[in-house]
């Protein structure tokens, strides 16, 4: 367990970078969780907004806490993952795997690496965005414990 110590800005609250989608499918499998990823660049003016606007807040207000694992992936050039089958690739042939090509992006993922909801590519309005998220979340949820969305 992480603890956010008082004082903490929101710059400072880490989002989890993953590397290896092969062992974190397995923790998701174990504990029957929702793989929400951040795919980014490192010099995305939006993905910083949204890590501060919406993702680390989340982090902070312990938001789905035990329903997903918040991952952030940089599909800059030469970073390297493991996929979900585990094998190693290319960061960017991952995200492409996905059609993703623009940032950020979220994928919301089930533990075999199957999309649980319509991904969110971009950010429009930041101030209605943590309600669409909310949203795919919850339909991603339903769809990993087989109930109709």
């Amino acid at each position: 367990m992480r603890f956010i110590h008082l004082g903490t800005t929101l710059s400072e609250i880490p989002i989890i970078r993953v590397r290896d989608f092969h062992a974190l499918a397995q923790r998701a499998r174990r504990e029957r969780r929702v793989i929400m990823l951040l795919v980014s660049q490192t010099d995305c003016p939006y993905c910083h907004l949204l890590k501060e606007e919406v993702i680390r807040p989340m982090i902070l207000g312990g938001d789905f806490r035990d329903e997903i694992l918040i991952r952030e992936m940089a599909m800059d050039e030469g970073e390297q993952i493991v996929d979900f089958q585990g094998k190693t690739k290319e960061a960017a042939d991952f995200a492409h795997d996905y059609g993703v090509f623009v940032t950020p992006t979220l994928l919301f993922l089930g533990p075999d690496g199957r999309e649980l909801a319509k991904q969110m590519t971009g950010v429009n309005t930041i101030e209605m965005y943590y309600y669409y998220v909310a949203q795919s979340i919850h339909r991603a949820l339903n769809r990993l414990s087989g109930r109709p969305t």
